[in-house]
């Protein structure tokens, strides 16, 4: 059985890593799927990455259009917006998608902060869409993070440990998600995407397929 995962990126106001992601990801043949928000497909100077995305046909889809909190922090069945701004949000980011030429027939999105609860989902379903998330115990997302944020951030030699420790402890990483962001602060200076290419080699060694987002949750 062929083994597969899925590659992910996420953008808002940030796209340091993005010609570079594309860049890396042309070079080494494999399929992203790309989730950015309204916010950043009206950007003028992130444009670029946008027609990057669509020549070389990875999979685009939603992300907030304004990259909105859904769900409280210190706790997530608290929602932070009420169904109409949810839906209002989301339906204008499918929208400058399709103003784009991007395919109308997403499904898939993934809610901005990937943080979200069973309201979330329960009112995606009913617009016909499908939050989805990166796959649990990764720490490739925490690439956001930088050195003043004190204990939550994660270097990117830390970043990679885990990513193979979990690879072991799990005999595998099949059908995973794995996630990256696009963009990261200035002050962080060890950008976790400029490690994306040894890691695809290290994984095709391993034989995995790298397969967009619809092919993986077929």
């Amino acid at each position: 059985m062929q083994k597969q995962l899925a590659l992910v990126f996420t953008g808002h106001d940030l796209a340091d890593g993005g010609l570079t992601v594309l860049k890396i990801l042309k070079e080494k043949d494999v399929k992203g799927s790309f989730f950015l928000t309204g916010d950043f497909l009206r950007t003028s100077k992130f444009r670029s990455v946008v027609k990057e995305i669509k020549r070389n046909k990875h999979y685009l889809s939603a992300h907030s259009d304004k990259h909105l909190l859904f769900s409280d922090w210190d706790n997530r069945q608290g929602l932070l917006v009420t169904k109409d701004s949810f839906i209002q949000d989301l339906e204008i980011n499918f929208r400058e998608l399709e103003k784009l030429g991007f395919r109308t027939d997403n499904k898939y999105f993934i809610p901005s902060y990937e943080w979200y609860n069973q309201e979330i989902v329960a009112w995606s379903e009913e617009m016909g869409y499908v939050p989805i998330n990166y796959t649990p115990g990764l720490r490739t997302a925490a690439d956001y993070s930088y050195p003043e944020m004190g204990k939550r951030y994660l270097s990117s030699d830390d970043i990679e440990m885990g990513l193979w420790e979990q690879n072991k402890k799990l005999n595998g990483l099949n059908g995973f998600i794995i996630l990256i962001h696009m963009g990261t602060d200035s002050r962080r200076k060890d950008k976790f995407y400029h490690r994306l290419g040894k890691m695809i080699d290290k994984l095709k060694k391993e034989e995995y397929q790298f397969v967009d987002i619809r092919v993986l949750l077929q």
